[in-house]
């Protein structure tokens, strides 16, 4: 609840206007040259609807994730806190682990519900449900229905995971019973655990979560404000295109699955117009980590070896360090609010939308408890087109296995450290190449040439503030 009469008037005085939807469009490792409007030539792949998106909206050059994995990212967006201030160090949340977010923590769900709104958390969610372990069979309380939303229809880790179902709200969709029917394996090797209710055909759930997110809409209404995360499946392995979008690309199966993704947002976009609400609506658009680039014969290698530069000509890419991994697209589109076509150079982290929205709605009380998304800073001044618009200073990301980078203007700085709780077998495997490295990101944005040696009063700075992040809210470090 809000505390405090000067944020209560504040918060009275911005509902006298019409209060904005937001449409958060979260991809699923979509990798920062993999829109038109970020440089993936259209002779391969086409993104007209996200590209109109930038066209009327703002695009960041510096958006980053706090980690270059799933559940971390998902975890800092929705709370505006470092993941390994968590129990998870480290990883990904496996396929039925309990819920990750305690239901006691505010959620950026948690703003919206505070000024009235819907809310809805449809697609991809990653995130654990319930308090234990668990098989699907039960209600999936706690869940999103304890952080903030008001109805949640998705899946609960990839495309293809083993469950093999759509949840909605806190049962697996159309639950017939507790009897289990046997199925061949998933496409990550495990047996799906075959489920008495309707199963996922992967090339068809974009387009459901899609049908989902516009039927949740229309029933809000015209009068009511929503606030709509939508967290697309696609790009992420296996990819599986739809039938609609097969062949359409020139950049194999995966170029198909990116203008899938992309045809699904126009399909909301246009929803919204139709529904004449659009001009009252905030969409945003960006992913939860850089694209994933195997290194055996896939369709995204197939699609690279066609001239795609999945993450542009940044180094690395999902589950590493480099900027490949965690420097994600970023749109904002607001019509008559962010002016059209312009862009953005400010550095921000996906965990800052919840400073920014608190912002937004006169709420900034609660970014006095240094407890409350202790390390979300708001970009509301950049969204709205000031220069140097973003209130952060510092952003933090890490990799797979915890290794951890600091940023501070045009210096990156690696660190060494290595949780004490991974496993000693991945220990061994890293320590050997986890050195301390420094990279100016200005002149070397590919972050060729390790300069540690010649600025060791920076890196030793950088290291300090980073030790200091992991002990106390970033809010504190100024």
């Amino acid at each position: 609840m809000l505390a405090g009469g000067a944020v209560l008037m504040q918060s009275l005085m911005l509902s006298a206007q019409e209060k904005p939807n937001v449409v958060l469009i979260l991809a699923d490792d979509f990798g920062y040259g993999s829109l038109n409007c970020y440089g993936a030539p259209d002779s391969l792949v086409r993104t007209p609807n996200i590209n109109r998106l930038s066209e009327g909206g703002i695009t960041f050059a510096n958006a980053n994730t706090p980690a270059s994995i799933s559940t971390p990212t998902r975890y800092g967006l929705i709370t505006g806190s470092y993941p390994w201030r968590s129990n998870l160090k480290f990883g990904v949340l496996p396929t039925n682990a309990p819920l990750m977010i305690s239901p006691d923590t505010p959620t950026l769900a948690d703003i919206f519900k505070n000024e009235g709104y819907s809310t809805a958390a449809i697609g991809k969610w990653h995130l654990g449900y319930t308090d234990n372990v668990h098989d699907f069979t039960g209600t999936l309380r706690p869940g999103p229905a304890d952080l903030g939303f008001d109805y949640h229809f998705g899946i609960p880790q990839n495309n293809d995971d083993y469950t093999g179902v759509f949840i909605e709200n806190d049962h697996v969709y159309g639950l017939r019973s507790n009897r289990r029917v046997p199925y061949s394996k998933s496409y990550y090797g495990k047996p799906y655990l075959g489920l008495d209710a309707p199963q996922r055909d992967n090339k068809e759930v974009m387009q459901m979560f899609t049908e989902k997110a516009i039927n949740w809409v229309r029933s809000i209404g015209k009068d009511q404000p929503f606030f709509l995360y939508f967290a697309a499946s696609a790009v992420h392995h296996p990819i599986t295109p739809s039938d609609y979008m097969r062949g359409m690309s020139e950049a194999g199966p995966y170029g198909d699955f990116i203008q899938d993704l992309d045809h699904c947002v126009g399909q909301i976009v246009s929803a919204l117009e139709y529904m004449g609400v659009m001009d009252n609506t905030i969409i945003i658009f960006t992913s939860d980590n850089g694209g994933d680039i195997p290194k055996i014969d896939t369709p995204e290698k197939y699609a690279m070896d066609s001239g795609m530069k999945i993450n542009g000509d940044l180094r690395g890419d999902k589950h590493t360090i480099w900027q490949g991994g965690t420097n994600v697209p970023l749109i904002v589109y607001w019509k008559g609010r962010v002016q059209a076509g312009t862009k953005s150079e400010d550095v921000v982290n996906l965990m800052d939308f919840y400073a920014t929205f608190s912002d937004m709605f006169g709420q900034t009380a609660y970014l006095d408890d240094m407890s409350t998304a202790p390390d979300s800073f708001s970009f509301y001044d950049s969204i709205l087109g000031k220069a140097n618009g973003s209130k952060r200073r510092y952003t933090v990301t890490s990799d797979a296995n915890g290794i951890q980078a600091i940023r501070c203007g045009d210096w990156k700085y690696i660190d060494d450290y290595i949780p004490e709780t991974l496993p000693e077998q991945k220990v061994r495997q890293i320590e050997k190449t986890t050195v301390p490295q420094l990279y100016n990101l200005t002149e070397d944005p590919a972050e060729d040439r390790n300069v540690i040696d010649m600025n060791k009063s920076v890196a030793k700075e950088l290291k300090n503030t980073l030790q200091r992040i992991r002990k106390e809210a970033s809010r504190n470090i100024k």
